[in-house]
């Protein structure tokens, strides 16, 4: 007898982070590109104003993101899959996929400011607001790339095809948050973010509900 959804999200969430953590190379693998990346850009810019260093963050956050689109499901071999199949509900293991992908990018996006911050140190005015902006654009990524994912599955180059189709709908949510990350680096008072956040919160709603009602259809292919 199957159990709960809410008992079977954990057990997925909880088996990829263990394979996370057995397979160590890969979280140090991440870390070493930050490192690698920012180091070359300390090395070229050695002193970055504000616009620069909001740029330079937006740009290595990107790339990493994109990066880790192997971490859904095309790791996973059909095998494994076709497993899960009769044990768990399809709406489980896309939502664990999608927390454990929030999890991943979360991660990335402390780790780089961080490091950004230990060789090119800023003075954010509206630091919380641009750290929540970061995190609120890390998490439509996570949505958006770990349901693509899924549908590039078995395709040549599954990698390329899940960018292509993840592009169209990263880009609003990428819009918003350089509008809002701009206003964080500004020095002019009185500024509001909120609306700028639940366009994000909403984007994130969208496509979380858009995995999780069409990924059974996928899963059942």
């Amino acid at each position: 007898m199957q159990s709960s959804l809410k008992q079977q999200i954990k057990h997925l969430f909880l088996k990829e982070l263990k394979m996370e953590l057995k397979n160590k190379y890969a979280i140090l693998s991440l870390v070493l590109l930050l490192v690698v990346s920012i180091f070359i850009i300390y090395t070229i810019q050695k002193v970055a104003e504000n616009n620069v260093w909001h740029s330079l963050f937006y740009v290595v956050l990107i790339f990493g993101v994109v990066q880790n689109i192997g971490r859904s499901f095309l790791m996973e071999n059909k095998g494994s899959l076709l497993y899960y199949r009769f044990l768990v509900d399809a709406k489980a293991v896309i939502i664990a996929k999608i927390l454990y992908q929030f999890v991943v990018n979360l991660f990335f996006l402390l780790v780089l400011f961080i490091l950004m911050n230990f060789w090119l140190p800023q003075t954010i005015p509206n630091l919380l607001e641009y750290l929540i902006t970061g995190l609120l654009f890390t998490l439509c990524n996570a949505a958006v790339f770990t349901f693509n994912s899924s549908l590039a599955l078995g395709a040549k180059n599954s990698s390329l095809v899940a960018l292509i189709l993840s592009f169209p709908l990263l880009l609003p949510s990428l819009l918003v948050s350089l509008k809002s990350a701009n206003k964080a680096i500004s020095s002019l008072s009185g500024l509001v973010f909120y609306q700028d956040w639940l366009v994000l919160v909403l984007l994130l709603a969208i496509q979380c509900l858009l995995a999780v009602v069409l990924f059974k259809y996928v899963w059942e292919d």
